[in-house]
């Protein structure tokens, strides 16, 4: 008997596992993978998601192989921002969420999964958890209505069956452990990016960049193995006429959003890989955690990589989780209490507002006037900036910095007028021509 079986062995199921099995509880982690090995993801951590790393002593093994930067330049329609989340936004968010702010950095990286995953792997089981990958769960195996345990095949093919006090679902947006339990999505947001990336060597980007133009944006971060990531997204309903041409597309997002970014890639950039992309990226909520089970990650709660928070957001909960099982296993609190604390902190109203923010901008509805007359506001204000790049990566409340009296202040404090900004010019016919899709 385990305490805790872990279906899942990638970013929030190791680091679950890895967590539990430190606090010394016995941890089952079954994964279909084998590791090292990529899967279909953006792959970015934004400060809070190396804070994390820090706090659990894995960092320096990240960094030592992945680059770090501190300042992000973003983009918005030729209005360009630069700046860096504040340690002090990071502290304040790790005292409300986890009520301690220990081992805070302020950089970010852009770190390939099979870096990343086999890390965690190899430190979950280090830490004494039992890690089966190859292996499947087939099954779950439920007595007087609880979850109780799982069967699956193992990696050589024989059956198995094991049980545990807890089953965590860490197996992704199409959870197994979900779909098994009948468990409905809700608050869905079917309006969606499509996004397309690869890697390129060749060319020194700086630090990471985002770009947004009418309804398409690209970034470039540097990553492993001393290549660049560049992404392409756009509006789901432009992808069919994307994918006529992907690879020529993907130069024809970055050369119409960032010209002088696709200059770079198309002049100095060498692709490394081939293109990988997704068009599953709807947004939705799934009920937290029942009778001998719980969720976390994507398989709880799914979102747009439009603002590239799904790994730090699954190191969240794997926080959140280990915390409040490991109350209940070490006999501190019912499971019902521990649950209940899991969900107050997910299911706050700070998360709830992100996610509303996260499905409105995977909308990617062109900026309005005003909202381009913000970023204009912000030039020159960097502490508004910085706050306005923590808001983005979930980091400040997103009610605080968008409240109606904080832009009036900004707007009011403005050092630039829209004057000089192209996108202004003839507002009008600009926004009719963001309308058009680019790939038709």
């Amino acid at each position: 008997m385990y305490d805790a079986i872990v279906v899942g062995g990638r970013c929030a199921g190791a680091a679950t596992a890895l967590l539990l099995a430190r606090q010394g509880h016995r941890v089952l982690v079954v994964d279909r993978s084998s590791f090292p090995s990529d899967v279909i993801s953006t792959h970015f951590l934004w400060p809070h998601g190396m804070s994390y790393l820090n706090r659990w002593g894995l960092l320096d093994q990240v960094t030592a192989v992945t680059p770090t930067h501190t300042v992000v330049d973003i983009v918005n329609d030729g209005i360009p921002l630069s700046g860096s989340v504040p340690v002090s936004l990071l502290r304040e968010h790790f005292r409300d969420l986890h009520g301690d702010d220990s081992g805070v950095v302020q950089s970010y990286a852009s770190v390939r999964r099979r870096v990343l995953d086999q890390i965690l792997v190899e430190a979950a089981a280090k830490a004494g958890a039992e890690v089966r990958t190859h292996s499947t769960v087939r099954e779950l195996i439920i007595s007087d209505g609880r979850v109780v345990g799982v069967r699956g095949r193992a990696s050589d093919g024989g059956e198995f069956e094991e049980r545990a006090r807890i089953v965590v679902g860490a197996d992704g947006r199409n959870s197994f452990v979900a779909r098994t339990l009948g468990l409905p999505r809700f608050d869905e947001r079917p309006r969606c990016t499509f996004a397309y990336w690869s890697y390129w060597s060749g060319f020194d980007p700086g630090r990471g960049q985002i770009h947004r133009r009418g309804r398409l944006g690209c970034a470039v971060v540097p990553t492993n193995f001393g290549q660049n990531m560049v992404l392409v997204w756009g509006p789901s309903e432009w992808s069919r006429e994307f994918r006529a041409d992907v690879p020529g597309n993907v130069q024809r997002a970055l050369d119409f959003v960032s010209p002088e970014l696709g200059e770079l890639v198309r002049t100095r950039g060498t692709r490394e890989e081939r293109i990988y992309g997704t068009l599953d990226q709807s947004g939705f909520l799934r009920q937290l955690h029942g009778p001998g089970w719980v969720l976390v990650g994507d398989a709880e709660s799914a979102k747009d990589q439009c603002t590239a928070i799904g790994m730090t957001h699954a190191f969240r909960d794997a926080e959140l989780a280990s915390a409040a099982l490991h109350r209940w296993l070490a006999g501190e609190s019912s499971l019902d209490e521990a649950m209940a604390a899991y969900e107050g902190r997910r299911r706050s109203q700070n998360s709830a507002a992100y996610y509303d923010y996260v499905c409105t901008l995977s909308e990617m509805r062109p900026y309005r006037h005003d909202e381009l007359q913000l970023f204009v506001a912000l030039r020159g204000n960097q502490e508004e900036t910085d706050r306005f790049i923590a808001t983005h990566a979930d980091i400040a409340p997103v009610s605080e910095f968008f409240q109606a009296s904080n832009l009036f202040l900004l707007n009011d404090a403005a050092k630039e007028s829209s004057a000089g900004y192209p996108v202004f010019e003839d507002f009008a016919a600009t926004s009719r021509m963001y309308q058009q899709n680019l790939f038709a």
